[in-house]
């Protein structure tokens, strides 16, 4: 995913990418972050590797997002399968909050024991997952509220 596009894609009129992408990209930020910091001395080979492996979750979360949403608008034109399809809208913002949350606390790890030169780093990958998760809640909301919906109307 570019990173120009992926603005310019989320500033458009378009749905996708939307609230959802957003957060998980947010929480891929701050796994970024997360490794930089745990490359720089004293480094943590441990905590570099959580963190390229969350990022990665979070960046095909991004992807995921935006599949989900588009599975949902698909589902509403064709008056099927919107049950499915916000079901798993509403799975994907919960994966990235429980990743994010995992990125939160070894971010956090990272402000008590990485590089002091790098702490201000760190607090922002504390800043960055904690918004991700936010954002991603969100979402989760949006979607519980439509299916209630779609579950009165059945």
């Amino acid at each position: 995913m570019n990173l120009n596009n992926f603005i310019e894609d989320l500033a458009s009129s378009r749905p996708t990418p939307g609230g959802g992408a957003a957060a998980a990209m947010a929480g891929a930020m701050a796994a970024a972050l997360v490794e930089m910091v745990a490359a720089m001395p004293p480094q943590s080979a441990k905590c570099q590797v959580l963190g390229a492996k969350l990022r990665k979750r979070l960046m095909e979360l991004a992807d995921e997002d935006c599949r989900a949403f588009d599975a949902v608008m698909t589902a509403y034109k064709k008056k099927s399968g919107m049950r499915e399809a916000l079901e798993w809208a509403m799975r994907v913002p919960q994966e990235t909050m429980r990743v994010a949350a995992q990125v939160e606390k070894v971010a956090e790890q990272m402000v008590r024991e990485g590089n002091k030169n790098a702490v201000s780093d760190a607090k922002s990958a504390v800043y960055l997952a904690q918004a991700a998760q936010k954002s991603a809640m969100e979402n989760v909301e949006i979607n519980k509220q439509a299916l209630a919906k779609l579950n009165k109307q059945v």
